[in-house]
């Protein structure tokens, strides 16, 4: 799994880059196939925004949150991806199953 980190107005820390791999590596033991990852870390005034964007094979998925402090942005945005990480696999493994065999609805002589 290739994980780029992209500061806007913001130095990327590696407490930040350590928070979002230790998240990362949790979600890999659900979601195998990983490709890319990409967090991207903005300050816009008192606005700390967090976006990542996590690319599988089959599909991407893409999560942000803005708020006062960066490591929280950084907190609700790994919640979201994981989340829609987690809707994702079960819907990989939950599948259709087998129609029940209906009771034949043939009437009885009398």
């Amino acid at each position: 799994m290739k994980v780029n980190f992209t500061g806007r107005h913001v130095e990327v820390s590696s407490a930040l880059k350590a928070q979002a791999q230790e998240r990362l590596d949790k979600m890999a033991s659900f979601l195998d196939d990983i490709i890319d990852v990409h967090v991207i870390l903005s300050v816009e005034k008192h606005r700390h925004q967090a976006e990542v964007t996590l690319k599988t094979r089959a599909s991407a998925f893409v999560a942000s949150a803005e708020s006062m402090d960066m490591y929280k942005s950084l907190s609700e945005a790994m919640d979201k991806l994981e989340s829609q990480a987690h809707k994702h696999a079960a819907k990989k493994t939950s599948g259709r199953h087998e129609a029940t065999p209906r009771k034949d609805l043939v009437a009885e002589e009398v």
